[in-house]
């Protein structure tokens, strides 16, 4: 089936088993001074096993004075990590995986409470994105970060790995001195391509002249920067492409924009589709004749495939596919596409890191935790499991207690499996979501649950069963807060649910949405849709839009909102609805204001819906609830506290 994706590729002097590229992503899993855990090598060793041709490490720390972005990253600026970078060379290296460290420099994006010798440095004066103050570097700056680079990657390739690839993207350091809107020099490092990407050059020299030629190295670029009209465009990210070439790069690994985009291409949220920027890897594939990696969104490996097949690029790579499923390839060269965990692009596996403090996956919950789980027991022995509710928290509970050997019966009232999956999926640009259900059922079926659609079982019911344990998943259903006078009662109101199924169909009307979660947001941009010709306005009691939503997905909505014409208050607090109109109050100062208005949608969360309130712990010893039943949350909580409640039972 695959002609292409599974036959052996080189970069430079080495050959890859195959065309399938594991790309750079933080995983935080590294010890304080950068050196290995058994977390990081059992991560990389997990996607090795799974089949993955090349992996790209995280970044790489090359300057420990003035370039550390994280509290946990990787370090190859210290000649005694080399041996801890030799352990995951020889933990991925048995698989027949190929393994590169990404090199970088933040620049003005580090972090200045973990880098000693302060002010950092940027091509020009920046304030980067964790508030650190940038100063121009120096000649001597440059000269001294260029050598770093060399040196880092000289110890990579003592430490056993087969090649580096340095990251130019992304507005971190490189990409600094690449973009006119970060590069203001008027040195031999500003003005034209050929000044800005004298930088670029010094570094291939540095590496080369500290590993040799038959090193492969790897540039990472963005090709469109997707700034406006003061960034550069495709045409001079192909021509840095170029040059790169022309000075003896083995490859390319294109990527797009950077921090400095408010709509973050460089890690896409749901609403890109699979290969929305091929056209910038097709177009360097064009001028280039060293191999062309790229990102590209890609999550099925027919469509990797077809990349390959129409010349778009060289590798089809990607970070997120393998995080929701280290075995990806292995599955796709075994003809088990269906098995397959998707990735929806939801953006937990980043959203999660301050929580969690390394890196996750919401439909995979082992991602990250690999050193720690041990196999999964199969002393299920027959014994039956009730899960009430078919949502992602009652479905990845369910197939998980029958891989131990359960006998497991899935209630689920509506006619339809999915619960919030299925409500959330109705938002616009959001047909992801029905991916990870498409999962969840194939494995549930696959593992011989037992689902009972249009059923919600009595008590008696359950009781004549006599379950060894009861996971309850029965949700949960829009808050309405008695405490706001006409919230319960007033023709006005109607929750997001009404609106994304159409039970209620508005338009031609002033709507005031309370709530600026993603259900809030992604409801008034149905409602704003100018087919509807409605008036939105957005309420929120806290003074930042979107309290807690990853930025990538706020930006992607509010994006679409403010081309609607939608009005945005922060800052203010919902304090009473009457029957033509609304009352809020300034969240700080108290003073109130009055809107008229023909509807409310109150986007406030959710409640557990508990239909059979406390009565299930009379049923059995083992009542765990879980998702929605237990408090309003995302995918991730769902997935996860199925996942483990079934563990544990």
């Amino acid at each position: 089936m695959y002609n292409l994706l599974f036959t052996p590729g080189k970069i430079g002097t080495l050959t890859i088993p195959n065309r399938i590229a594991m790309t750079a992503a933080s995983a935080s899993l590294s010890q304080p001074d950068g050196t290995m855990t058994e977390e990081m090598l059992a991560y990389y060793e997990a996607r090795a096993k799974g089949g993955v041709g090349l992996i790209i490490t995280e970044m790489v720390c090359v300057d420990e004075d003035r370039g550390v972005l994280f509290p946990r990253e990787l370090n190859a600026a210290r000649e005694e990590n080399i041996p801890s970078f030799r352990r995951l060379a020889d933990r991925v290296h048995p698989y027949g995986t190929k393994i590169f460290a990404q090199l970088f420099h933040p620049g003005a994006n580090a972090d200045p409470k973990l880098n000693p010798c302060l002010p950092l440095v940027s091509a020009s004066a920046a304030t980067g994105k964790k508030r650190g103050q940038a100063v121009e570097a120096s000649r001597e700056d440059i000269a001294d970060i260029v050598q770093k680079f060399g040196q880092a990657a000289r110890r990579i390739q003592e430490s056993g790995f087969d090649g580096v690839e340095v990251h130019a993207a992304h507005h971190y350091f490189l990409h600094s001195f690449l973009s006119p809107v970060t590069n203001h020099r008027q040195d031999e490092y500003g003005g034209s391509l050929e000044n800005r990407t004298r930088i670029l050059r010094e570094i291939v020299e540095a590496i080369r002249a500290a590993c040799g030629r038959d090193f492969p190295l790897m540039f990472r670029i963005s090709i469109e920067e997707y700034i406006g009209p003061k960034g550069y465009h495709g045409d001079t990210g192909i021509k840095i492409c170029q040059l790169l070439e022309g000075w003896g790069v083995d490859a390319i690994n294109t990527t797009a924009s950077g921090t400095d985009s408010k709509l973050s291409q460089s890690v896409e949220p749901m609403y890109y589709p699979q290969g929305w920027r091929k056209h910038l890897a097709k177009a360097v594939k064009g001028v280039v004749s060293i191999p062309v990696l790229s990102v590209a969104l890609i999550r099925d490996p027919a469509y990797a495939e077809k990349l390959l097949e129409d010349g778009v690029l060289d590798f089809a790579a990607s970070v997120r596919a393998h995080l929701a499923d280290p075995q990806w390839a292995e599955k796709a060269r075994t003809g088990r596409e269906e098995d397959i965990l998707p990735c929806i692009s939801c953006m937990a596996c980043f959203a999660k890191y301050d929580s969690e403090g390394h890196i996750t996956c919401a439909v995979n919950p082992e991602t990250g935790y690999e050193a720690h789980l041990p196999p999964l027991p199969q002393d299920g022995s027959g014994r039956l499991v009730v899960v009430l509710g078919a949502g992602p928290a009652g479905l990845e509970g369910a197939w998980m207690a029958a891989r131990r050997g359960f006998r497991v019966i899935l209630f689920e009232k509506a006619d339809q499996a999915g619960g919030q999956l299925r409500l959330a999926a109705l938002a616009p640009r959001k047909e992801k979501i029905l991916w990870l259900l498409d999962s969840l059922l194939h494995r549930c079926r696959q593992a011989g649950v037992d689902l009972r659609l249009g059923h919600a079982p009595t008590l008696d019911e359950l009781a004549a069963l006599a379950p060894y344990a009861i996971l309850d998943a029965t949700g949960s259903k829009p808050a309405r807060p008695a405490g706001i006078p006409g919230a319960l009662d007033s023709p006005l109101v109607c929750t997001p649910p009404e609106v994304l199924t159409e039970a209620v169909d508005i338009r031609e009307e002033s709507v005031v949405v309370v709530g600026s979660g993603m259900t809030g947001l992604e409801t008034a941009e149905v409602l704003s849709d100018r087919s509807r010709n409605n008036a939105v306005l957005v309420l929120e009691a806290a003074p930042r839009l979107a309290p807690g939503v990853q930025g990538s997905n706020r930006n992607a909505v509010t994006a679409v909102l403010e081309v609607n014409n939608v009005v945005l208050l922060t800052g203010r607090t919902l304090t009473r609805i009457g029957e033509d109109r609304v009352w809020f109050a300034d969240s700080q100062t108290g003073e109130e204001y009055v809107y008229p208005c023909d509807r409310v949608v109150l986007a406030l969360g959710t409640v557990p819906s508990r239909p059979y309130g406390d009565q299930l712990a009379g049923l059995c010893d083992r009542v765990v609830s879980i998702g929605d039943a237990v408090t309003g949350g995302q995918i991730w909580d769902a997935v996860h506290q199925g996942y483990h409640a079934a563990r544990a039972l």
